[in-house]
């Protein structure tokens, strides 16, 4: 889906509940077989994604990302092993949110993607820490020809209707490359949700509220990208991106019921965001980037609860600015050993405003982020049957509230028995921040004022361990072990405070996480008519917090997902394809949380013509309308029930290829007889 994008995630949107959850320069490994989709790179299974979507008429980064093998979505970020992963573009991570990454890659193009490169752990000299999934651009044009573009339009609805058009070019001629998309998202966005609480108060009151709210959304949205990059010679170049983002939202939120009235609120997002690297053929990398982000927000509130009347309107404001620096190098050495090392330093400044226009009430809050990184590693390849990759980071943060160093090993090891069964172990740690919107020293009020979402300038860091045994067998299949170990795990969560008749969320540290779990990806081809894939996953996950208010809690529970992928040629000739999708999940927990069992089936026709130049996708998603999670909770005197709406979603979208073509050559005149 392209207009996905239509949605507009900001770091300062917490007004609703959150449901959580690089290819080395190594001697290749190719796995063959009838189907071949992955070549081992060391600790890196290289994909061909291009061709696993090819049927699925996907148009767009963001969901072409869904269909590698192993990978679920939880909100809008991927995981793999349930973990939380990165993505990166060429190798390039960006000083952006998961959300503003997610928006970036529904706006991107799906024909760029040349590869993707899956690292369960990451080592230091990605940058990164934990799982990776690396998408490669495509800097040449399909067909040689200097110049080609691509057109969309597309347009959904789910309840109400969202469009989206999108134009994107890629030039290519010499040593020089440019590529430029501009998306156009609008439409209306509809939520309802109701919920039920019997809350307790210390005085001996008890109130049963049960209440509804309808969110109604007006959106529209500019994206737009430019990317250049000049080489001198192989492996000697420079590149520069650029990517903005304007977003306007009016949101009209109507309670009914224990609690009534309204809330009208509107936001203006700019997002700004530059990089310039700098490669040179003896290993050396250079780079510097630089992001803007502003998100002010004005918010009326007219509501009555229970038990008060409130009436205000109130000025929200965050602006965030973002340096990074890095330099690296790398070495091939004798005997297939490599070397690499490099630092890298991030600094983030926070600054956030909120301004009650009844009273002279004014908070300010500035934020300070320094993060230094230094590292190394090094790799040795036997014969192609043994691949070692190990690497250490040492990493200072500082902040107003917390300066530590802190070390971060990470190990690979590929064992390779015969081209068509690879095992890679790896072990890893890695350190995840809270969002910057998480650390205000703000209330932002919502249901009508009976919700606070109260910020937490004191989140610590969460620090995790990990362990991954894959085994790539056949050339489709594929077998994950995975256990991860989570300190200070954080959360946000809902609280009925017992003074007053109000509903807390604020993200809290619980004392650890834990995860142990298996997963199969089993992929048939039934002829030329039929390609599926199955995945399994079964998740022992334990949390435990023993400051979460005066009730504390020590939760485990074993959930299971199971996930079908099937593409059905209908006709090779006309270029017909259907897709049928669907997921189930067993019930979990997240914190006091109990969250029941979900799925969904999802349907599409896929219809290629005018020689494969132009695409006409129509789907129907969550057809049975069974995808929603709807949470509740029943633990030691805190009592809630929420459903949230669920709508089927009908689509189309038509996908237009042009240029690629090369200039033909006519035949020669013959001029040798005419006169000089």
């Amino acid at each position: 889906m392209l207009f996905g994008s239509s949605e507009c995630w900001a770091q300062g949107e917490s007004d609703s509940v959150s449901v959580d959850s690089i290819a080395q320069t190594l001697p290749d490994v190719l796995v063959e077989g009838e189907r071949p989709i992955a070549v081992v790179h060391g600790s890196a299974i290289t994909y061909d994604l291009p061709r696993l979507i090819e049927k699925k008429g996907v148009s767009n980064i963001y969901d072409a990302i869904k269909e590698l093998p192993g990978v679920t979505e939880t909100g809008e970020t991927f995981q793999l092993a349930n973990r939380d992963v990165t993505i990166s573009l060429n190798g390039k991570v960006l000083s952006l949110t998961s959300e503003q990454v997610a928006r970036l890659l529904k706006s991107l193009p799906a024909s760029r993607i040349e590869k993707a490169d899956v690292m369960y752990s990451a080592p230091a000299k990605t940058q990164v820490r934990g799982a990776l999934i690396n998408i490669r651009l495509r800097k040449e044009t399909s067909s040689g020809a200097p110049l080609e573009g691509e057109g969309v339009v597309a347009c959904n609805m789910q309840h109400n209707a969202k469009y989206g058009e999108r134009a994107s070019v890629l030039y290519n001629r010499g040593k020089f490359s440019l590529d430029a998309m501009y998306l156009h998202s609008h439409g209306k966005d509809y939520q309802l949700t109701e919920q039920e609480t019997h809350h307790k108060l210390n005085d001996g009151n008890v109130y049963d509220i049960k209440n509804a709210e309808q969110r109604s959304t007006k959106l529209f949205g500019h994206d737009y990208r430019i990317s250049a990059e000049y080489d001198f010679a192989d492996n000697h170049n420079i590149s520069f991106s650029y990517q903005g983002s304007y977003n306007h939202r009016d949101i009209d939120q109507l309670y009914t019921g224990s609690i009534y009235g309204y809330t009208l609120s509107n936001h203006r997002t700019w997002l700004h965001n530059a990089r310039l690297d700098y490669q040179a053929h003896f290993g050396l990398k250079a780079g510097i980037e630089t992001t803007y982000y502003h998100d002010p927000e004005n918010q009326h509130l007219s509501s009555t609860t229970p038990t008060q009347s409130l009436s205000f309107t109130v000025e929200n404001d965050q602006r965030v600015n973002t340096w990074r620096y890095y330099l690296s190098q790398e070495h091939q050495l004798k005997n297939d050993w490599n070397l690499d090392y490099g630092a890298w330093y991030k600094q983030a400044v926070n600054h956030s405003r909120q301004a009650y226009r009844q009273s002279s009430r004014i908070s300010y809050l500035r934020q300070t982020e320094d993060v230094f990184n230094v590292y190394a590693g090094f790799g040795k390849n036997w014969n192609n049957r043994l691949v070692l990759d190990a690497s250490l980071a040492a990493e200072y943060y500082h902040s107003p509230q917390w300066h530590e160093w802190n070390l971060y090993p990470t190990i690979n090891l590929t064992y390779v028995p015969n081209p068509s069964n690879v095992w890679v172990l790896s072990l890893a740690t890695e350190r995840e921040y809270p969002e910057y919107w998480a650390m205000n020293n703000f209330t932002v009020y919502s249901n009508g004022g009976y919700d606070e979402i109260t910020g937490n300038p004191y989140i610590k860091p969460a620090k995790q361990w990990a362990a991954n045994l894959i085994w790539v067998l056949k050339n489709k299949h594929q077998f994950v072990a995975f256990f991860n170990h989570v300190d200070n795990y954080f959360v946000q969560t809902p609280y009925m405070r017992p003074d007053q008749l109000v509903k807390t969320y604020k993200v809290l540290n619980l004392n650890y996480q834990q995860q142990a779990g298996l997963q199969a990806v089993l992929s048939h081809k039934f002829g030329s008519w039929l390609d599926s894939r199955l995945t399994l996953t079964g998740v022992w996950m334990r949390e435990k917090c023993d400051d979460y208010y005066d009730i504390p809690f020590d939760r485990s529970i074993i959930m299971g997902i199971a996930k079908m992928s099937n593409v059905v040629t209908l006709s090779s000739k006309h270029g017909l394809t259907m897709t049928v999708d669907g997921m189930v999940r067993s019930k979990a927990h997240q914190a006091i949380y109990d969250m029941p069992g979900s799925g969904n089936l999802d349907l599409g026709v896929n219809w290629q013509f005018w020689h494969k130049r132009a695409t006409i996708h129509v789907f129907c998603n969550d057809v049975f309308k069974t995808s929603a999670i709807n949470p509740h909770i029943d633990y030691k005197g805190q009592w809630l029930h929420m459903n949230f709406g669920c709508y089927r979603q009908l689509g189309i979208s038509l996908t237009v290829k042009l240029g690629g073509y090369k200039a033909k050559k006519g035949k020669t005149v013959d001029t040798s007889r005419f006169r000089k």
